[in-house]
């Protein structure tokens, strides 16, 4: 088995309730997140504990990319927000989210830390590896977050 972790961390001038109720809403993630392309279910409003949907996921550089179900398995509003897939791109490697919110003194301290991890019988290329270990879009969503709530 093979495990890839990242994290990034921003302070938002934003309530941690607000940005908690920005970042769990999946429909805001299109725009934001630099790889989601769309969203499709229940995404126009914080997805609670048991909430799924599906994203689909746009890498850079791929023309298609690929479709991941999401499902909330705890939401703690304005402290922490945790998401699973147990198929990211191809079955055996399963993705979680892990996103934290606390008061900073400029708002909110926000982090996400994601941990990948990709049984030895998953079908896996080393871009997607590389994709994975690369921390720049994580950090793009951070910073697009924080200047949606800012504005």
């Amino acid at each position: 088995m093979r495990i890839v972790q990242t994290g990034a961390e921003i302070a938002v001038e934003r309530s941690p309730g607000q940005v908690y109720e920005f970042v769990t809403t999946p429909a805001n993630w299109v725009g934001t997140h630099p790889v989601t392309a769309a969203v499709e279910g229940a995404t126009e409003t914080p997805a609670a504990a048991g909430a799924r949907w599906a994203e689909l996921i746009r890498p850079p550089g791929e023309a298609t990319g690929f479709r991941t179900e999401w499902l909330a398995t705890l939401a703690a509003p304005g402290h922490t927000w945790v998401i699973e897939t147990d198929r990211l791109r191809v079955a055996g490697v399963r993705c979680q989210i892990v996103y934290t919110f606390a008061d900073h003194p400029q708002g909110t301290y926000f982090r996400r830390d994601m941990s990948v991890l990709v049984g030895d019988d998953a079908d896996v290329d080393e871009a997607l590896f590389a994709n994975l270990s690369d921390g720049s879009a994580h950090e793009g969503y951070l910073r697009a977050v924080k200047a949606a709530l800012e504005r």
